[in-house]
């Protein structure tokens, strides 16, 4: 059942979750896609924004945000997951999308890699639960914010 040499996390989201039954599969996209709308909708991105979706996981988020951010924006997907940045960036490029979307490998408490004041928006699900120091992350998270920098 799936690759046995991808990190705990990739091994878990990608094939363990749904123990690599398209079945199951489905079920958990169909629970999960009212969720994913919810902090979609929460984050009220508008066309044109940058989103950072820390803890991109698969992308379910990321993914989501592409038609919100419209033609003129675009989703940076960062994760502490290389296996999973790999994973999404083939999903990228599968829904033709790699020109809108870019990957980071990044802590939630350490996101060096995005510059800072670049993004409008930032969203994460499922992630500050395994964030060790919550502080730094928000810190984090309010040093990118292009419209926190900018006042």
């Amino acid at each position: 059942m799936g690759d046995p040499e991808l990190d705990k996390w990739a091994a878990w989201l990608l094939h363990r979750r749904d123990a690599d039954d398209p079945e199951q599969r489905a079920r958990t996209l169909e629970h999960l896609l009212p969720i994913r709308d919810r902090v979609l909708d929460g984050a009220r991105i508008r066309p044109g924004d940058v989103v950072l979706d820390v803890g991109s996981g698969d992308g379910l988020i990321a993914f989501g945000a592409l038609d919100r951010v419209g033609s003129d924006g675009r989703v940076v997907a960062s994760d502490l997951s290389a296996d999973l940045v790999d994973a999404s960036r083939s999903i990228a490029e599968e829904l033709g999308a790699s020109d809108r979307v870019s990957f980071v490998v990044a802590r939630a408490e350490d996101l060096e890699p995005i510059k800072s004041a670049s993004v409008d928006v930032v969203t994460t699900r499922s992630v500050l639960i395994y964030v060790h120091d919550k502080e730094a992350a928000f810190r984090a998270f309010n040093n990118l914010i292009l419209s926190l920098n900018s006042q």
